[in-house]
C-alpha cells in the first residue's frame, strides 16, 4: 500500500509540475501542497525528475508560514525538513543549490544566502552563469552612434541583426468573437444606411412642392380648340353701333392656348364682350 501511494503521489507530481515550458513554480501550487501530500512526497522524492524537484523546492517558498508552524497533525515541518535533507544529497547540482538555500527556511522562515565561501557547487553554478551573462552582454551592447544611423548603416557597422527570440506567444482571439465583430459592424452600416436613405416625410414634401407659378408657359391641361366662343369675337346679333373694333391678331398661324394675361388696355374689349353676349341671350 505505501508504494502504491508513492507511486500515485510520484505520477501526479509529474502531470501537474513536470511541464518543461514553465521552469517557474507559480503560487498556485500552495494549494496543492497540502499536509498528507507533503508527507507522501517524503516517501517518494527519490523517485522524481530534477525539474519536478526543483519546482517542488521553489514551491514551498508560497506555503503560508501559519500553515507550516500550526500543523501539528503530519508536523508539516518536519516533513519539509525531511525533504530538504533528501534533495542536498541529490545528484544535480542546481537541486544541491536550492536546497542548500533552503536549508533554513521551515525553521526560520529565512533563506541562507551565504553560500560561495562555503560550497564549491555552488561556486561552479556562479561560474557558469557569469560565463553565459557575460556572453549575452558582449552580443547584445550596439555602440553609442547607432541610435543615429540607419538601417543600413546599422547593418554596415554592426553586421546584421540577430532576430528576437520568441519567448512567449499571444493567445488570439477565437474566430467566433471575430465573426462576431464583423456582423456587428456590418449591421451598423447598414442601420447607417437605411438612416440616410429614409423618405422625407409628407408634410415637408408638400411644403417643397410648393412653387411659384409660372405663367409664361401654358398649361397642358387646356385643349387646342376651346369649346366655347372667345368673348373678344365679335357677336352677330349686336348692333353695329355697338361693335368695338378688334386689333388685328398677332400671328394667325401660330394657335395660342392657355392662359394668357391681358394688357389693361384691353380690359374694354372683355366687357364689350360680355355685355354682346348679355344681349343675345336676352334676345
Amino acid at each position: 500500500m505505501a508504494s502504491m501511494r508513492e507511486s500515485d503521489t510520484g505520477l501526479w507530481l509529474h502531470n501537474k509540475l513536470g511541464a518543461t515550458d514553465e521552469l517557474w513554480a507559480p503560487p498556485s501550487i500552495a494549494s496543492l501542497l497540502t499536509a498528507a501530500v507533503i508527507d507522501n512526497i517524503r516517501l517518494c522524492f527519490h523517485g522524481l525528475s530534477s525539474a519536478v524537484k526543483l519546482k517542488l523546492l521553489l514551491g514551498t517558498l508560497h506555503l503560508p508560514r501559519r500553515t507550516v508552524d500550526e500543523h501539528p497533525i503530519l508536523q508539516m515541518k518536519g516533513a519539509l525538513m525531511e525533504i530538504i535533507q533528501l534533495a542536498s544529497l541529490d545528484s544535480d547540482p542546481w537541486v544541491l543549490m536550492v536546497a542548500d538555500i533552503l536549508k533554513s527556511f521551515p525553521d526560520t522562515g529565512s533563506l541562507n544566502l551565504e553560500l560561495e565561501e562555503q560550497n564549491p557547487n555552488v561556486q561552479d553554478i556562479l561560474g557558469e552563469l557569469r560565463e553565459k551573462v557575460g556572453e549575452c552582454e558582449a552580443s547584445a551592447m550596439l555602440p553609442l552612434e547607432c541610435q543615429y544611423l540607419n538601417k543600413n548603416a546599422l547593418t554596415t557597422l554592426a553586421g546584421p541583426l540577430t532576430p528576437p527570440v520568441k519567448h512567449f506567444q499571444l493567445k488570439r482571439k477565437p474566430k467566433s468573437a471575430t465573426l462576431r465583430a464583423e456582423l456587428l459592424q456590418k449591421s451598423t452600416e447598414t442601420a447607417q444606411q437605411l438612416k440616410r436613405s429614409a423618405g422625407v416625410p409628407f408634410h415637408a414634401k408638400g411644403r417643397g412642392l410648393l412653387r411659384k407659378m409660372d405663367t409664361t408657359t401654358p398649361l397642358k391641361g387646356i385643349p387646342k380648340q376651346a369649346p366655347f366662343r372667345s368673348p373678344t369675337a365679335p357677336s352677330v346679333f349686336s348692333p353695329t353701333g355697338n361693335r368695338t373694333p378688334i386689333p388685328p391678331s398677332r400671328t394667325l398661324l401660330r394657335k395660342e392656348r392657355g392662359v394668357k394675361l391681358l394688357d389693361i388696355s384691353e380690359l374694354d374689349m372683355v366687357g364689350a364682350g360680355r355685355e354682346a353676349k348679355r344681349r343675345r341671350k336676352t334676345l
